[in-house]
């Protein structure tokens, strides 16, 4: 024990740890941590009555631990999304600087120019794509766990919502994906029509884009994103930003209403159990609706 403890007090382990971070670490920034890290507090200072009872009893302790540890996969996951995005901002930016460094855009006249081999742009947008996916259904079976329930599709989970009880709850959740899940059609087919994650995954092989030079510049066309075939934007960095930070903020809208409901249930629940709450009693919540939202607004 006295060598362990000694070995990892050594200047070389501390060195040893910073490469490792360095060569293979992944971290999100203080911002996109503030939600997982909410969440936490909430189930741990103090711990709610319900995470209490859970853990007392083995007929419900896999709950927590599907709940809690899940909502850890979904930070996990949402570093992954990240991840995939920066390796294709990364990989852009190389080839935006190939094509100012050949030469060759004063060479080009009115001519366009496409192709080239940018594979690795397309599997760092595939990787994207489905780790976006499972970051959603990591969030649905991490949520589901709450009303005890295996649920793991994210497109599947209101539809347990709209019967889940306690109804607070659940019509809280429910409120916030059906604002959020228009924008994850790319990742959830609709019926008759397969997303580009579902095209991904079990039928084609679908490209970033198709790599276009002129003396205008450098853009990618087409590709999973239609990039570049109506009024959107020509950099496939710009597109995938904007969908990272969509699904934060359906990540973080949602850990933190569940949050404000369930303190709320705690003290309906204690209120039901216990008759009117002595002014000595300490709130755990909020206690109206109107105040959630006013605050989640």
């Amino acid at each position: 024990m006295d060598q362990s403890i000694a070995l990892m007090a050594s200047e070389e382990m501390r060195k040893f740890w910073v490469c490792i971070r360095e060569a293979a670490g992944f971290h999100l920034s203080s911002a996109e941590c503030e939600p997982f890290l909410a969440f936490h507090r909430f189930v741990t200072e103090p711990e709610p009555q319900f995470i209490t009872a859970w853990r007392a009893d083995p007929k419900k302790e896999r709950w927590y631990r599907l709940l809690v540890n899940g909502v850890g996969n979904v930070e996990s996951s949402f570093a992954c999304v990240r991840y995939h995005q920066e390796r294709v901002r990364s990989i852009e930016a190389a080839a935006h600087a190939c094509f100012e460094d050949a030469g060759v855009r004063d060479r080009l006249g009115s001519a366009t120019v496409g192709g080239g081999n940018t594979l690795a742009l397309d599997f760092e947008y595939q990787a994207y794509v489905l780790a976006y996916r499972r970051c959603l259904d990591h969030l649905a079976r991490a949520l589901a766990a709450y009303f005890r329930n295996d649920q793991h599709s994210f497109r599947q989970l209101p539809k347990l919502l709209a019967k889940a009880k306690p109804r607070l709850v659940a019509e809280a959740i429910y409120a916030v994906i059906g604002r959020h899940s228009t924008n994850f059609e790319f990742v959830l087919s609709a019926p008759g029509a397969n997303s580009v994650r579902d095209r991904i995954a079990h039928y084609e092989f679908v490209p970033a884009g198709v790599l276009n030079i002129s003396a205008r510049g450098f853009v990618l066309m087409g590709g999973g994103e239609e990039i570049g075939l109506d009024a959107s934007p020509t950099l496939l960095r710009d597109v995938l930003t904007r969908r990272t930070g969509e699904l934060f903020a359906c990540i973080s809208e949602l850990l933190s209403r569940f949050v404000a409901e369930v303190a709320t249930n705690e003290v309906n629940q204690l209120k039901a159990t216990a008759g009117p709450m002595s002014s000595d009693v300490p709130q755990l919540g909020r206690t109206s609706n109107t105040a959630n939202d006013s605050q989640v607004d």
